[in-house]
């Protein structure tokens, strides 16, 4: 069939086929030949990208077949490595149609490593034609013929098989092709797709890319795994109004004289650096403003829709601040000339892309007086995080998925090491614990953990290391080196890692070697080698718990470690025994005289017997902690008395601890009570110092605890209730405290406090808490105008929700009507929060139907975890109502939000604990299948009932007598 033609009117000579074709086998070698990176396209390129070619789809030669020869698994054979890449991408950006289409052409010039007849390329959803397939020696001019593409669905290959000829080791080819792909929609938000959106009351329209981590061959074929990175030229269409942005600065614009395009443009981009396919990209936006500033040679520009662009002013200045820290701090500059960031709407997430960020319209919003602090210490993480992309993992990238953690654990590290630097008020690197560390020490506790360092053989199981063990326990580990070698020397040995390996790929050891030798350098003394001690934190899978046993007469102390679990499967073993579950551990402690010195280090080897520490030397009333600042990945447990000792401490002067270590011993503590390896009991006492503390990290590690067993006991509500009081007793001083310094407070992680301590006082009906909600929504609902600021912007959630969970229709339309007038992101985000909490069935079975998008209220889709999240964690019926909503709806829910409603499954099973849940998850597993995920869920809950069959009359119990 006719796909369409381009007709060139400007430049005669190319009205000949023949003339063209021979233009584009000399601009071809031209280019390869004489570009570098950076440079743009040459004359004759230029002239004829004006010349355009007509061709015709011959779907008929395009074979199917299950298997080819050779089987090369998951990976493409190694006969051919790119080079470069020129792309020329047309999308139907303006095709009112649902299913719009990508025109394009790609050649790649390659390097032959390996004689082969047949040319293996990546390739999902694009129709190639066959008949425009040109391969040729670049040297001798001698082309060679295709005889037929087959194609691999399972691996996502296509095959070009040769006729009669083979390529030849040595050689460089020259392979071009045309191709029609797709122009997805955003429910398929993956490779190149449209977005719609509203701006200034009218219907606006976007296209941008999404490739990571394999979703290049959904645009063009390409050889599509990280390390076989090549320079790129990239060549976009789009209709005149619009406008483009890719990696590299546009060099130059030209018109598209067609037919069926009028007023069509090419926007021709200078070429890249090498770099993956991953981290190619391009967006066309519509009516876009910007800003930009300019420092040296590298040009930032912040992209936003007009309505928008005020709100943008301060990530902008993040982000200059963040890309100077990392220049310096890497001792690197930033490579490339410029470095785009565009604000979109409606999407979750943040992409690195290499000079062209792409992110979420509200992680780069703020306004003053109306965002929380929360939430902006999150925009400037996500910020952070992506600049550090530009370095790690878009310089120096993974050679495979394996390795992802070097990608994502060391951005998120380094995001609060920067953070820390240039906005030093937030205290990220304490921070760090709580929000990194200790969040995925819950889930590497599991049965279901895997190691960090995790073979992928499977293209299905390339998505599924990105999650938090790669992310936050890559990132927890490499914080522990941290502390291990000096910061001296881990900041030197990161520089000499993307020195070594720039425009490169890397593997882990690739890593260890770049520490080793500036450790060696910097004359750092360990009794291993960097490589053999973190591999079994890499290889591992878990983390250990470290008991201390005291000889108080012998002044002593054995260690031992084994792997912690929150809960043991009665149908699966583990091995407790054996190098591969034990861990080389570097372990810290200090005592009371010494608190304020630098710790003392001792070495746990990778043995089963227990280690004796036989120069100790602490005497008997003197209290010792372990894992000083939690800067190793394990928990501590002690003997009974040494706990006694830290409770007396905490009691008299908390203040003798280090803040990271009271976090620490308040989180260590009600998870091995958890785990059945310390009484629930000595867990509550330690918890009772709380009421003369005022640090955010402690407080936030013992409400992170109580929220649990909240969620255990909220099913009965006698023991339910003595818990609360039990709660509210701890909290009251600190909120009482917290409220007369008042949300004015200049001190951004006392705002937090307040913040945090007002919600669960709010949740757990402390009367004073109740009363100022209400006042201050009540005043806010008969402001007249909207000048003044009645309710904080730290304290509008749950102001709004202990309103609309108290009061009535009206609390909750006055929300709704806010809502919609809103246009900032994280005011949005509160007010739906709140809405929520409403206890009228009603309304939250009309806020669900709204995340269905079929109904007046069709809510953006970033909406919908939050609507399903918070209906389910605020009371047993909300949560039940959401999970019968889930069950009704899933198949449309997965149609629409692709892997989201899994996360709500899981947010809404969480809390699951009665054999009744049990049957839930049978029902929804016959019903819709899911057997990875309902696996999971049912270990969740199996653990849940563990623990009520284990711990809950002793609480029961305990609290009953404090009501005594």
């Amino acid at each position: 069939m006719l796909w369409h033609r381009l007709v060139c009117q400007s430049l005669p000579y190319c009205q000949s086929p023949h003339v063209a074709h021979v233009l584009y086998k000399t601009t071809s070698r031209l280019k390869a030949n004489q570009q570098s990176p950076g440079q743009a396209p040459s004359e004759i390129s230029l002239m004829l990208l004006q010349c355009c070619r007509a061709f015709v789809l011959v779907s008929s030669l395009l074979v199917v077949v299950t298997a080819v020869e050779p089987d090369t698994g998951v990976r493409l054979p190694r006969h051919l490595i790119p080079r470069h890449y020129t792309v020329r991408l047309l999308p139907h950006v303006l095709d009112e149609k649902e299913n719009a289409t990508l025109d394009g052409s790609v050649q790649i010039d390659v390097l032959c490593i390996q004689d082969t007849p047949q040319i293996f390329l990546h390739a999902v959803g694009i129709r190639v034609n066959l008949e425009s397939i040109k391969i040729y020696d670049r040297g001798s001019k001698e082309r060679f013929p295709v005889q037929n593409i087959t194609e691999d669905v399972e691996n996502q290959f296509v095959i070009l098989h040769l006729r009669r000829k083979y390529l030849v080791k040595g050689a460089n080819y020259v392979l071009a092709m045309t191709f029609i792909g797709r122009l997805n929609n955003q429910d398929h938000s993956r490779g190149f797709y449209r977005l719609r959106y509203m701006e200034a009351g009218r219907p606006s329209m976007m296209a941008l890319t999404q490739m990571e981590p394999i979703d290049a061959r959904k645009v063009f074929p390409c050889f599509d795994e990280p390390d076989l990175k090549a320079d790129f030229s990239v060549i976009v269409g789009r209709p005149g109004h619009m406008i483009s942005v890719s990696n590299m600065p546009l060099y130059r614009t030209l018109p598209m004289y067609g037919e069926g395009f009028p007023g069509y443009e090419w926007d021709v981009f200078h070429r890249s650096y090498a770099m993956s396919t991953y981290l190619v990209s391009v967006a066309i936006l519509d009516s876009a403003s910007w800003l930009s500033m300019s420092d040296g040679n590298v040009n930032l520009r912040l992209w936003a829709r007009p309505s928008l662009l005020n709100q943008t002013r301060h990530s902008l200045k993040v982000a200059r601040k963040l890309l100077d820290f990392y220049q310096n701090y890497l001792a690197l500059d930033f490579p490339l000339p410029k470095q785009d960031i565009i604000a979109v709407p409606n999407i979750e997430t943040a992409m690195e892309n290499w000079g062209l960020i792409i992110s979420g319209e509200q992680f780069l919003t703020q306004e003053e007086g109306v965002t929380s602090e929360a939430k902006k210490e999150i925009n400037t993480l996500v910020m952070a995080h992506e600049m550090a992309h530009q370095w790690f993992g878009n310089l120096v990238t993974l050679n495979w998925w394996t390795d992802i953690w070097l990608n994502e654990g060391l951005a998120t590290y380094l995001s609060y090491v920067a953070v820390d630097q240039v906005y030093p008020d937030y205290k990220m690197i304490e921070k760090f614990v709580l929000s990194e560390m200790q969040k995925v020490m819950f889930d590497d506790a599991l049965l279901t953990s895997h190691p960090v360092y995790r073979t992928t053989n499977q293209t299905e199981e390339i998505t599924s290391v990105f999650d938090v063990i790669s992310y936050k326990k890559g990132a927890s580990i490499l914080r522990m080196l941290n502390e291990m070698i000096g910061h001296k020397t881990f900041k030197q040995g990161l520089t000499r890692y993307l020195k070594t390996l720039e425009y490169h790929n890397a593997v882990q050891n690739d890593l260890w070697s770049a520490f080793t030798r500036q450790a060696v350098i910097n004359k750092v003394k360990l009794p291993y080698d960097i490589k053999t001690i973190m591999e079994t934190w890499t290889h591992n899978v878990g983390y250990p718990v470290v008991t201390i046993a005291r000889n108080y007469s012998a002044r002593t102390a054995t260690v031992a470690q084994s792997r912690f679990l929150l809960y043991q499967d009665k149908n699966s073993s583990i091995i407790d025994d054996g190098e591969e579950n034990l861990w080389i551990i570097p372990l810290t402690f200090t005592t009371a005289p010494s608190a304020n010195q630098e710790p003392q280090l001792r070495w746990l080897p990778q043995l089963s017997q227990a280690e004796k520490i036989a120069d100790f030397n602490v005497p008997a009333d003197q209290w010792v902690i372990f894992n000083v600042n939690r800067t190793g990945f394990f928990r501590v447990n002690y003997d009974e008395r040494n706990w006694n000792l830290i409770w007396a401490q905490l009691l008299h002067d908390p203040r003798q601890i280090p803040t990271i270590s009271r976090a620490q011993i308040i989180d260590d503590a009600f998870h091995l009570a958890r785990a059945g390896l310390l009484p629930y009991q000595m867990a509550f006492n330690l918890a009772n110092y709380l009421k003369k503390e005022t640090d955010y990290l402690p407080w936030k590690s013992a409400l992170d605890a109580f929220s649990y067993i909240n969620m255990m006991l909220a099913g009965s509500p006698t023991t339910h209730e003595a818990f609360k009081q039990f709660a509210i007793g701890i909290l009251t001083p600190m909120y009482q405290q917290m409220k007369v310094l008042g949300s004015n407070n200049k001190d951004p992680v006392a705002r937090q406090l307040l913040s945090e301590a007002t919600k669960w006082a709010c949740q757990w009906d402390q009367t004073d808490c109740v009363e100022y909600a209400l006042s201050a929504y009540r005043d806010w609902m008969a402001q007249l105008n909207g000048s003044a600021v009645i309710v904080p912007a730290d304290l509008k959630r749950v102001v709004t929700c202990t309103a609309i969970r108290h009061l009535n229709l009206s609390e909750w339309q006055f929300a709704w009507k806010k809502f919609q007038e809103s246009n900032i992101h994280s005011e949005k985000e509160d007010l739906l929060a709140g809405m929520t909490c409403t206890t009228n069935t009603s309304l939250l079975s009309t806020m669900l139907q709204w995340t269905l998008g079929n109904s007046s209220h069709r809510l953006d889709s970033i909406h919908f975890l939050d609507v399903i999240k918070n209906i389910a964690s605020e009371t047993l019926k909300g949560r039940d109502f959401a999970f019968e909503f889930l069950a009704s709806h899933w198949d449309l829910l997965k149609f629409r939000y692709n892997d989201r409603p899994d996360s709500a499954l899981e947010m809404v099973a969480s809390s699951f604990n009665t054999l009744s849940d049990l049957e839930k998850m049978d029902a929804f597993n016959s019903n819709h299948g899911e057997g990875d995920l309902i696996s999971y869920l049912y270990s969740v809950t199996e653990a849940n009932i563990q623990w009520m069959s284990k711990h809950y009359q002793a609480i029961d119990e305990w609290l009953h007598q404090l009501l005594v």
